[in-house]
């Protein structure tokens, strides 16, 4: 006949089991309802095609602005060249204001390289992020069938522990499962191992250690207060 403590040993060891098995039938659920890889991939998707839209923003603006200051400049250049103005002192300005506004257009035309070569990168990251985001689905497309056939080992495997749980429960005496109920500490048994309480590494004394061998009776860690079995 199995010990008492030996059977709420073995119940212990198979609600554990069953919480390892519900966590992976959560996971795998969860898995098949969503990967997260694919999520995070078109989380990153979006980002990236905001960031382009943003860029190519910065880009029309750029090129509105650069029209209508060459346009200004045009005007103001034939203006100084058509021979309408006599004064030396307007043309000096005129020169000068040509010159300046020169001056500006080559700066912003070399913004708008700069500017040509962010919208270069936010479209490639666009097209990176596209690519990782198909290359997730098509390997979360070929590990779907792994997950369902795990997913139904581990349900089957499962209702099989739960009938044996339960099975072992019912034969520790009502004294046991009393005890074992009223166990606060998780995990509520522990082996003795070179005869310490493997839970908290007490030693055991010898009268409990006699208690242990002959097994009539439930022996209580003295330090922990866990229910103690023999190696």
């Amino acid at each position: 006949m199995t010990r008492p403590a030996q059977l709420l040993l073995d119940h212990q060891r198979l609600v554990e089991r069953e919480r390892g098995l519900r966590d992976n039938i959560e996971r795998a659920n969860s898995r098949l309802e969503s990967d997260p890889e694919i999520v995070e991939r078109e989380e990153t998707l979006v980002e990236a095609r905001a960031a382009q839209e943003v860029t190519a923003a910065r880009v029309r603006e750029s090129d509105h602005e650069r029209e209508a200051h060459r346009s200004r400049l045009r005007t103001r250049e034939k203006e100084l060249m058509s021979g309408r103005i006599r004064s030396p002192s307007e043309l000096l300005q005129m020169s000068e204001e040509v010159k300046h506004m020169k001056e500006r257009f080559a700066e912003e035309e070399d913004a708008e390289l700069k500017l040509m070569e962010d919208a270069d990168a936010a479209d490639e990251a666009v097209r990176e992020a596209t690519n990782q985001l198909e290359q997730a689905r098509k390997q979360s497309a070929s590990e779907e069938p792994e997950i369902r056939s795990e997913l139904e080992t581990w349900t089957t495997e499962l209702a099989e522990v739960e009938a044996e749980r339960d099975a072992i429960w019912e034969q520790a005496p009502p004294a046991a499962q009393a005890a074992y109920s009223r166990m606060r500490m998780r995990p509520a048994v522990a082996q003795v191992v070179n005869n310490q309480c493997s839970a908290c590494h007490v030693t055991v004394t010898s009268s409990g250690m006699q208690l242990l061998r002959k097994g009539d009776e439930l022996v209580h860690c003295e330090n922990c207060g866990r229910i103690l079995v023999r190696d």
